[in-house]
Formats: C-alpha cells, structure tokens, sequence
C-alpha cells in the first residue's frame, strides 16, 4: 500500500466490507490521504476482468462520469496471492437503496434526476466499437454481432451448466437472433454499466453523488442498461421513473426499434442471469429469472 500510494502515510485502520462474488473489498484508513477503498481479486485468473475494470474506470474519468476514480493498479501481488488488485476513491454515504427510505417526495424527485442525468452521460460514450469486455482486445463492429458473440457464449455455459432445460435455451437463443435480425436501425454502442440498480449507486448529503461497480460494464447497445433499472427499481418504485426518465433528457424505449432491441439485452440478461446466479449459489434470484425467463419466452413465442 504504501509503494502503491506514497502519499498515504501510515494506515490506521483496514475495514473489510461485504464479500462480493468477484473480489474481496476493504476500506483502508490513512493518516494523511483519508480512506480509500481497495478490491482485490478473488482468483489469480480472475486478472482479465480486473484489467477490463481498470479500462472501464479510466475511460469515465476521461468522460467526468460521476464515479469514484482509479488511483492505482496492480496485475499480480505476492502479498495477496498472486492475485490483481487495485485502489479507488472511496466516498462516505449509503446506497440509494439504503438512503432511499430516508428520503422525502422532493429528495427521490431529485435523487432520479440526478441518476438519470448519470446514466445519460455514462451513454453518451462511444468508444467506435462493441465489447464484452476492455481486457481481450475482442471488437465487435455491429449490435448484431454483438448479440451473436454474446449469444454463443451464454449457450456454451449453459451446455457446462444445466438450470434451464437444453431445448428452452435453443428456443431462446432462436428468438433472440432472431429478433436482432429483425432491427433495421443503426444501433451505435455505448458506454454501458449493465448492473444499474440501486444498491449501486452512493447518497451523499440526501442526494445522488456517483455511480458504483463498475465491473461488468461493457460497450453495448444503451438500451440494456433499462433491463436491470425496470426490473429491480421501476417496478418496486414505479414513480421513479419519470424523474430519471427527466434526467435522461429523453426515453430510449420509445425510440423506433427499441422494443425489439430491449426484448433482446432481457433476453440474454435472463439467460445469463440463470447461470450467474446458480454458479454464486443465489438460490432465490434463480427462481425469480426463472419466472422471468418463461414470461419472456411465452411473450417472444406470440410475438414470432
């Protein structure tokens, strides 16, 4: 820590903060540079994704993206057994979740504004390429290829991770291309968080002050980031919508095509959501995507 931040001074303190599923995360307290929050890779292998974070990272604070910023990165440490990790800002406050049932009509008015005005410019990065990741140099140059690289990817973990049956999947995979194939407009690629929701966002002062989590961002069709802000924020909290909607400056839902292209990112968040979930032993989340994956299938099948 101190060759990673010299400026730190001594380290007064560590904190360990909950396990994620991708790496451990602790608040570090020093005497002279205040906290800062380090994340540290849970496997050795694990050093593409955390390469692609770094990108991800640097490429907001080139955009002002509000986000906390990479101060230092590290691909491999003896001290933590060969694994990559690396330190970020860290800012004091709650989740929006947390900091939600605190909040007054005009506070959650101006929280989803202000969310909405985050995620817009999060989209408005077009980096001239699609990507699952920042790490593997892989580009696509079109959505479609995208959906396609995307697809068979999902349908190869599925083959190694039986949770919903063979012939539901092909059935799905079916409908997703061909629904991709369907969508005639140019769909550019976007800068895309893909895990909007919010347990991800930080409340400062009772409004909104960044984005959090960035690890599985991706440069990917906009309108996939509405999959998980429909799903886990609108639905339980419906009246936020028009505020973020507001912030956003505009709906992205309403534009030609985008129903098509929305039943496609929830489609393959669903199929990767089903393996995910049952690989980090989330046994509830599971049957909830279940649910959603059947309604989504019955939907796709009347609209074919």
């Amino acid at each position: 820590m101190a060759r990673a931040l010299p400026d730190c001074g001594a380290i007064a303190a560590v904190e360990p903060l909950l396990k994620g599923h991708g790496h451990e995360s602790f608040v570090v307290h020093s005497a002279a540079r205040g906290d800062v929050l380090l994340k540290i890779a849970l496997r050795p292998e694990q050093l593409a994704k955390m390469q692609s974070l770094r990108r991800v990272l640097e490429i907001a604070a080139q955009h002002d993206i509000p986000a906390p910023r990479l101060l230092y990165f590290c691909e491999s440490s003896e001290a933590f057994g060969g694994r990559p990790w690396l330190i970020q800002e860290f800012f004091e406050g709650a989740d929006g979740e947390t900091a939600m049932a605190e909040m007054n009509d005009a506070q959650r008015r101006t929280f989803f504004r202000d969310f909405g005005r985050a995620v817009e410019r999060l989209h408005a990065v077009d980096i001239g390429y699609f990507a699952e990741e920042f790490a593997s140099g892989r580009r696509e140059d079109t959505w479609a290829a995208l959906v396609d690289a995307r697809l068979a990817e999902l349908e190869a973990r599925h083959r190694r991770t039986v949770v919903a049956p063979p012939e539901r999947v092909e059935a799905a995979s079916h409908a997703i291309r061909s629904a991709a194939r369907s969508v005639t407009v140019r769909v550019p690629p976007s800068l895309v968080h893909r895990d909007l929701y919010l347990p991800n966002t930080l409340v400062t002062g009772g409004r909104f002050r960044c984005l959090l989590d960035f690890e599985h961002a991706r440069s990917s069709d906009a309108i996939a980031d509405f999959v998980k802000l429909r799903m886990w924020v609108f639905e339980e909290l419906g009246d936020g919508e028009p505020d973020f909607l507001a912030g956003y400056g505009s709906n992205p839902l309403a534009t030609p095509g985008a129903a098509v292209r929305y039943r496609v990112a929830l489609g393959l968040e669903l199929l990767s959501g089903l393996v995910y979930f049952s690989a980090t032993g989330q046994p509830a989340m599971v049957v909830d995507y279940q649910r959603r994956f059947d309604e989504w299938l019955a939907g796709s099948a009347r609209v074919e």
